[in-house]
């Protein structure tokens, strides 16, 4: 839920009018307006400076006033968006449970969905016991052919086991859609957690195996048992996370695509025959498929030939109950979030069942969930302001592109060409998603019916190859608090979810509209053009378009923005990764560059309001977007998995950067927030 801080708005302005003199030159006409101040301004710290910490001065109330709540790893205005959203989507959930809308309808399955999630006696009372028939088919495994087998039948269950498998876009090829074939076989969120010796790492492991033990004790082992499994798994997990690509090297779109034949693909995994196995897991008859991680593939046959049966019984069996623990009996769901919740991000308890349901429908159902979300919170009239901004941000982008320096004509009019050819979609899909196949039943076991949404979502994608690409469909959910970039449809997305305040308030002036969601479109446009993105054409296309100088100026430009976030820390001694944050960081300066050049030739762009001037609240309004608080096991994780640098960085590190930043407040030489004018990096 979105909320007004209480201070008292006479004091605020008194503090907010104080930093203007003291800081700042304010000589442009003050516009006046009858609404009460923004919330935003309410969170403004006056003890801190924003010339020597801008994200403090600027989010240092709120953050002061915003631990992390007990269910949760970190807090964050996307969790400030999701309050309000669950608000609506729990009310749409009761609302179809308790309806008796027609069979087959989305509502019926959405509600008889919810209904199941929510009968905890009836959960509690089946416990591990609806899992029976994989563990059986597991324990009759004679062979490494049947082991193979059981493998490929637990595909089409959409449990992938030691490999994954799903239909994209041929990143060479746009208009056809192909299977791909990636690596898998490790619980943990990342092959270090494995393979490195560090302290941290080592507890991890520790508690993994105290996770595992307890969950086999739970299925009926005894302690020596269970213990002795668990053990045996960390070894096989271990031997598949050496065989694993790193996180840095699958950025890097060539190498992770390696196209076969089907028959070349079986001579380099002798043990699995993929002309059988392809039919047997759904896919179409194809001759080619893509394989992500040809060495991972040849590892793992070795693996399955040279690994005893009795192993990868074991595996398989840890591997079937922790695809489905938190649908499973409450004594499974608490051990799932021991490990994974409170050891490995910190929280200190589990969200509410209903909430657990909830993100499980929006997981196997979202499309229908969302449908009926749209309806109640998002209004033509918000779309189209946010389609106006969008239109009104890539004429920017192409006059930026027109007039850059250090771009030849060449790969300018490429570039220009793709922008031209972005499509956009704001709030919600034209067309629904047909889930008139899949059957619902609140007579069944929940978990059996997470199997079978599962399932369902697994086929539909397969089912998709040797199609014609349909541009219409939406990879996220309307609800979502996220945007993307899809560089094979050069797209950029907006879901209704994220189009909500702080990201976008229809109540509140363009500057800080344009520095919050304005800001995240130019994120997504820039994405277009990142180290990643910039491989693949106008069409989606993997292909080289810049001339090889352009390439060599890009790559020493982003070099710089790589070693500004290597120089950032986490928990005093932990770096930001600059490589991995890369691509990300790039769309933040992009963003933020594109949307205030957007401003600045507005109208907006020339009016105080508040005391403040418009480019200041569009600072203010980007800081904003990146409010963070966070427990330090998040922040341990997301430095080794993810590919964006932590928010509270991300809310002031690109901003040093910008002229209009520094001259907006006043930075000076031997100010914390000043940059030298020929450190400052610009691309786009």
């Amino acid at each position: 839920m979105y909320k007004k801080n209480t201070i008292k708005l006479f004091l605020l302005a008194f503090l907010v009018s104080g930093f203007i003199i003291s800081c700042t030159n304010q000589t442009k006409e003050e516009k006046k307006s009858d609404k009460p101040l923004p919330v935003f301004l309410s969170y403004i710290d006056s003890s801190e400076s924003p010339a020597n910490d801008f994200y403090k001065w600027a989010v240092g109330k709120w953050l002061k006033n915003n631990p992390v709540p007990s269910t949760e790893s970190s807090w964050t205005s996307f969790n400030q968006v999701n309050e309000n959203n669950k608000i609506i989507l729990k009310e749409i959930l009761e609302e179809a449970a308790n309806s008796n809308s027609p069979k087959g309808s989305d509502k019926q399955k959405i509600g008889d969905f919810y209904k199941c999630g929510m009968d905890s006696i009836s959960i509690n009372k089946l416990g591990v016991q609806p899992l029976t028939p994989f563990f059986d088919q597991i324990k009759n495994i004679n062979d490494k052919k049947q082991l193979v087998d059981i493998i490929t039948a637990f595909q089409s269950q959409a449990i992938q086991i030691v490999f994954g498998v799903y239909a994209d876009q041929d990143q060479t090829n746009s208009n056809a859609i192909v299977p791909y074939f990636y690596q898998g076989g490790i619980s943990l969120p990342d092959r270090d957690y494995y393979l490195k010796n560090d302290e941290d790492s080592k507890r991890i492991r520790d508690e993994y195996v105290k996770h595992m033990t307890n969950v086999f004790q739970l299925m009926g082992d005894a302690f020596a048992t269970a213990r002795k499994q668990a053990e045996t798994i960390l070894a096989l997990e271990t031997k598949m996370a050496e065989i694993s690509m790193d996180r840095l090297t699958m950025r890097n779109p060539y190498a992770t695509y390696h196209k076969y034949s089907v028959k070349d693909f079986a001579k380099i995994t002798p043990s699995i025959n993929w002309l059988e196995v392809n039919s047997k897991i759904g896919l179409p008859l194809v001759d080619t498929v893509i394989v992500s991680q040809p060495d991972y593939f040849k590892g793992l046959d070795k693996l399955i030939q040279t690994e005893p049966l009795d192993i990868w019984k074991t595996y398989l069996r840890w591997a079937v109950v922790s695809n489905f623990g938190g649908a499973l009996s409450d004594d499974f769901v608490n051990e799932f979030f021991h490990f994974n919740g409170s050891i490995l991000q910190g929280q200190k308890e589990n969200k509410p069942r209903w909430e657990r349901t909830m993100l499980s429908i929006n997981a196997n159902l979202g499309m229908a969930l969302g449908k009926l979300f749209v309806e109640k919170s998002f209004t033509p009239e918000a779309k189209q302001r946010v389609l106006d901004m969008v239109k009104n941000m890539q004429a920017t982008f192409k006059t930026r592109l027109q007039n850059l320096d250090w771009m030849s004509d060449a790969t300018k009019q490429k570039a220009i060409a793709k922008l031209d050819k972005f499509l956009i979609k704001i709030g919600y899909p034209d067309k629904w998603r047909d889930y008139s196949s899949l059957e619902i039943d609140p007579t069944q076991a929940y978990v059996i019916n997470v199997m079978r949404a599962n399932a369902f979502e697994y086929n539909r994608k397969l089912a998709k190859i040797g199609k014609p690409v349909d541009r219409t469909e939406w990879i996220m959910n309307p609800q979502e608090v996220n945007a993307y970039y899809n560089p094979s449809l050069n797209e950029i997305v907006f879901p209704a979810g994220i189009l909500q305040p702080p990201f976008f308030d229809m109540n509140v002036d363009d500057a800080y509209n344009y520095g919050a969601i304005g800001a995240v479109i130019g994120h997504e446009m820039t994405h277009g053009f990142d180290d990643e993105g910039r491989q693949f054409d106008a069409d989606g296309n993997l292909k080289n378009w810049w001339t090889s100088e352009d390439s060599t100026k890009f790559v020493a430009k982003t070099g710089a923005i790589v070693e500004q976030f290597n120089n950032y820390t986490v928990l005093d001694t932990i770096h930001v990764n600059g490589a991995l944050t890369l691509g990300e960081n790039i769309a933040d300066l992009g963003g933020i560059t594109i949307a205030l050049d957007a401003l600045q030739h507005s109208n907006a762009g020339k009016d105080s309001l508040y005391g403040f001037s418009a480019e200041q609240r569009y600072f203010m309004a980007w800081a904003n977007s990146w409010k963070y608080t966070s427990t330090d096991e998040d922040r341990k994780q997301r430095i080794i998995t993810d590919p964006h640098a932590p928010k509270d960085i991300r809310g002031f590190a690109p901003l040093t950067n910008l002229d209009a930043f520094q001259e907006a407040f006043g930075m000076k030489e031997g100010d914390k927030m000043y940059k030298p004018k020929d450190k400052r990096i610009k691309i786009w």
